[in-house]
């Protein structure tokens, strides 16, 4: 069988690697860069049997057209590669909250398992780092050979399940467009949950699926406390992370899904913030908020900003803001950092412009217009050095970055 991989940046090259270590003849397209694999002309002059296309890709991306070959996607590759389903595999989509449920679920799992995540591939209970990956399809083949025999995995996943779990988490509902918007995000979520036999959901989700799973109908919180029922009792937990909207959800998700697994939730009561998920930290003197991560926006740059004044007079606050790199699937917008800027009406502000998209000119203006210090720098560390020259304890640090 002659296969062409398309997109080398977003695990193509791993799918490739496997399909040639599994006895197929492959080639690689890097539809982005055009510098890896094969060009676009040469793969015309060819003939192949199967294409394997990420779901972002466009449509009409013009190789769909001239080629005649059946097409699957790279989550569907990772799914026929590993050959089915392990029963102690979780896996986590959604465009928000995914490596927090993902790393609560992972703190009340027993035994040795993996933890494939936006923080990198972790082993389970030392939690040590073993290397670092993306939450590409194709990091999962990576991952489940690093999966202890007999013991866990999960896994998150961007824009999708593959089907190699029994278990599938859905954590959010909120939606943003993809190849090249001609397609729904949260479309392509929903319509791969169908590969799993059980999916969970947040409250409300709405899912065409026979074996779906609504979290409030397994945890109740309220406030600082979640309520819920384990062999036929039923047990309370507070935690004052509850009261977070980034926590909330995740945390109830985690929660529930511990119970479908017939594991007591109990030890989340213990459950702290993670780095650059609401972490506060004291430095040289300065109080950071560190709410810097994969899933930074408005909302939980807004929700932070909420939250930093039970620390201190919000109005004394540098912001440290943007994002590091370009995204291909969502970035922090230019209008989601001006709106968060006059929401929280800092006293100075640090952009990070790492993404060519983010419009510094208007951003500046905006900062003039509400008589707010403005300040460019190249990155999270640079900003940070930057702002405790500002003269402000408190410095709010939202830049959207992959850690």
């Amino acid at each position: 069988m002659q296969i062409l991989v398309l997109d080398t940046i977003h695990g193509g090259k791993v799918i490739r690697d496997h399909l040639i270590l599994s006895g197929y003849s492959t080639d690689m397209v890097d539809v982005y860069r055009q510098s890896d694999g094969i060009s676009e002309h040469e793969a015309v002059q060819k003939k192949y049997d199967l294409i394997i296309a990420p779901i972002h890709l466009d449509p009409d991306y013009h190789l769909f057209r001239r080629l005649y070959a059946p097409v699957i996607t790279h989550h569907q590759a990772v799914r026929w590669l590993l050959k089915g389903s392990d029963e102690k595999t979780i896996e986590i989509t959604g465009k928000r909250g995914k490596s927090t449920t993902a790393s609560a679920l992972a703190y009340l799992l027993p035994g040795n398992g993996i933890l494939q995540a936006s923080t990198g591939l972790v082993r389970y209970p030392k939690k040590e780092i073993s290397s670092k990956l993306s939450i590409t399809p194709a990091s999962l083949l990576i991952a489940s050979k690093n999966k202890p025999e007999n013991g866990w995995m999960i896994a998150e996943v961007s824009l999708g399940f593959c089907g190699i779990g029994t278990l599938g988490i859905i954590t959010s509902e909120e939606d943003y467009l993809v190849a090249c918007g001609k397609r729904s995000a949260l479309t392509i979520k929903k319509e791969s949950s169908h590969v799993l036999p059980r999916v969970l959901v947040p409250p409300g989700f709405s899912l065409v699926h026979d074996r779906f799973i609504d979290a409030s109908d397994l945890v109740k919180i309220d406030g600082n406390t979640a309520r819920y029922r384990f062999k036929n009792k039923d047990f309370s937990i507070t935690n004052p992370l509850f009261t977070l909207p980034g926590y909330h959800i995740p945390l109830m998700l985690a929660c529930a899904a511990a119970l479908l697994l017939d594991i007591n939730p109990a030890p989340l009561s213990s459950f702290q913030p993670l780095p650059g998920r609401m972490e506060v930290k004291e430095e040289s003197g300065y109080i950071i908020l560190d709410n810097s991560n994969s899933g930074t926006c408005y909302q939980t740059s807004a929700d932070a900003f909420r939250y930093i004044t039970n620390i201190g007079d919000y109005k004394t606050v540098t912001l440290i803001i943007g994002q590091e790199s370009a995204s291909v699937c969502e970035n922090f917008s230019t209008d989601e950092i001006c709106s968060t800027i006059e929401q929280g009406k800092p006293q100075h502000v640090i952009l990070i412009p790492g993404d060519k998209r983010i419009k510094c000119d208007s951003i500046r203006m905006i900062c003039s217009t509400n008589n707010i210090g403005f300040s460019l720098a190249s990155s999270s560390d640079e900003g940070l050095q930057l702002a405790k020259t500002k003269g402000n304890s408190l410095i709010l640090l939202a830049v959207k970055r992959w850690k």
